[in-house]
């Protein structure tokens, strides 16, 4: 597994020829140089796909905040409010009142995974959102020692992640 170092160094050098490719198209289109004037937009636009940390980091993963997450649908916040709000995106309340968003519940297209809301939904009905992020990272005997969640995104079937969630979703409850 390469270190963060590495994997800082890896980026770089691919947003870097990424960036020089870019330039050199606008310079060959006669494209003004006040198109690129705000770098500091164009930056945050950029690292705002990078997932954020936080404590939880540990326990459940890295996170996209909303601004973050804004920019790489490409969509207002208040849309990402009405995902959270209809349970269609995981989503996890700081201490500060800021949500932030585990990164792998996400496709490469930016999608979540409809068994993973099948399961944050399951899970929903009986606690909170923390215990419920918890959960879906937490290796399961019963699921070859991987979490609910590596065993949808590797394709396994659902159903046995899911009975595995009524099951603690009523051990909860009682």
């Amino acid at each position: 597994m390469d270190t963060l170092a590495e994997q800082e160094r890896k980026l770089m050098d691919l947003l870097t020829r990424r960036v020089h490719k870019t330039f050199a198209a606008a310079r060959a289109a006669g494209v003004p140089a006040e198109v690129f004037g705000d770098v500091e937009s164009i930056a945050d636009s950029m690292t705002a796909a990078l997932p954020t940390s936080h404590v939880y980091d540990r326990l459940v993963s890295p996170f996209y905040d909303t601004g973050g997450l804004t920019r790489w649908w490409g969509v207002s916040r208040q849309a990402v409010n009405k995902a959270v709000a209809a349970g269609t995106v995981i989503a996890c309340r700081l201490g500060d009142g800021q949500w932030v968003y585990p990164t792998w519940q996400f496709t490469a297209e930016g999608t979540v995974h409809p068994h993973l809301i099948a399961l944050w939904k399951t899970l929903r009905t009986a606690a909170d959102p923390w215990t419920c992020a918890v959960w879906l990272r937490t290796p399961q005997h019963d699921l070859g020692d991987r979490s609910a969640a590596d065993w949808i995104a590797d394709g396994h079937p659902h159903d046995t992640a899911l009975a595995l969630a009524h099951a603690d979703v009523e051990r909860w409850a009682a």
